[in-house]
């Protein structure tokens, strides 16, 4: 479905299109903050829906879908807005749908499904599938629908590796060269071949009975092809957010807030796989990055609380982070916890004494001398 966004708030034009490229089921043919330009947009494409802040500076949105379902009466218009005094006015326009900021991802669905329900009517019987999924930052576990399905049991510490660094390289060839380098750099080739053709032939037996289309382990002629048809992953849905690059603001909040929840653990915790220690540290620095970012929000709103939080967390799980101890130590202060600045700090520097044998940085060090002077003064 072509879809066109119309919201003079670019952050929240930004966070929308996050929402629906999720879904899947719409395509984003144009976002605009001018609802001139984007009224121009809508009259010159095919667009099937456009989604459309109400309250627009200069052209209110309820002005704007008039126009436009006028010049397109096929069109199917959802209203967007932060304020619901304007329901009736919409639904008197035989709007599809009437969605409130923040934008919730289920919320959209519904959306998805009145919109299939105008376009296509059903009049045979649905099927539905259970959603499978995967976790990578909770151990490792696979799920189909909301049941736990027993972990796999592997016949060798070999066949499990394979199976983990194609899944790691899910999507891609992955050479029988490459594994053989990988596993058994010291056997001569007529050796190494029959240990990965054992190897793979364990994976297949082992994915038999989670497969069902979902999980396909392909021969190509020069290696191997994991691939995954339907299946969530979290590490995927963490990394299209990084990737999105949405900003911190009263929108997103609680999408920052879901998003970093599926961190529950270290990727792939618990495989000590070389391979996989980048990947790792990736995912821990975007971790960091994010949480840092929505304590910085919260505190620029006085939402301390919510600010200790997360920066405690950060704190607990990386002791030593030290712009995460730095910020534990001005949260605390600002919350009159004092206390827990002289405990954080000394904590501090014994773990940085006992891990890496040096004391804190200096920013850290200033920081904390002239807050202990001030409040000695005081």
């Amino acid at each position: 479905m072509k879809a066109i966004l119309i919201d003079d708030e670019a952050l929240a034009l930004n966070y929308l299109e996050h929402q629906l490229r999720k879904l899947g089921e719409f395509e984003i043919i144009g976002k605009y903050t001018d609802p001139l330009l984007g009224k121009q947009r809508v009259e010159e494409t095919e667009a099937d829906i456009v989604f459309l802040d109400i309250h627009i500076p200069e052209l209110s949105g309820i002005e704007l879908a008039e126009m436009l379902l006028e010049q397109r009466p096929d069109l199917q218009v959802v209203f967007v807005t932060a304020y619901d005094k304007y329901a009736i006015k919409a639904f008197e326009l035989n709007a599809l749908d009437y969605v409130l900021k923040p934008i919730q991802l289920d919320r959209l669905r519904l959306t998805a499904r009145r919109l299939d329900a105008r376009r296509k009517p059903r009049t045979a019987s649905v099927v539905t599938e259970q959603s499978w999924s995967i976790l990578m930052f909770d151990a490792f576990r696979i799920f189909e629908g909301v049941r736990e399905l027993a972990p796999l049991q592997w016949r060798t510490a070999k066949a499990q590796e394979i199976f983990f660094y194609l899944l790691h390289h899910r999507g891609k060839v992955v050479s029988k060269a490459t594994l053989i380098e990988l596993l058994w750099p010291e056997f001569d080739l007529d050796r190494a071949y029959p240990q990965l053709y054992t190897a793979v032939y364990h994976i297949r037996k082992m994915l038999e009975p989670f497969s069902r289309e979902r999980i396909l382990l392909q021969n190509t002629a020069d290696g191997y092809l994991l691939r995954l048809d339907g299946v969530y992953l979290d590490a995927d849905e963490f990394d299209h957010f990084i990737q999105a690059g949405i900003e911190v603001s009263e929108y997103t909040v609680p999408e920052y807030e879901r998003i970093l929840k599926l961190f529950k653990s270290e990727y792939l915790e618990g495989y000590d796989y070389v391979w996989a220690e980048l990947e790792r540290q990736r995912f821990q620095l975007h971790w960091i990055r994010l949480k840092l970012n929505l304590v910085h929000w919260y505190m620029e709103n006085e939402a301390y609380e919510q600010a200790f939080k997360h920066i405690e967390q950060v704190c607990t799980r990386y002791p030593l982070e030290e712009q995460a101890q730095l910020l534990y130590m001005k949260i605390s202060d600002r919350m009159g916890f004092h206390f827990l600045v002289q405990r954080q700090y000394l904590l501090l520097e014994t773990v940085m004494e006992a891990e890496v044998s040096e004391k804190p940085g200096q920013e850290v060090m200033k920081w904390y001398k002239d807050w202990d002077k001030k409040r000695q003064k005081g």
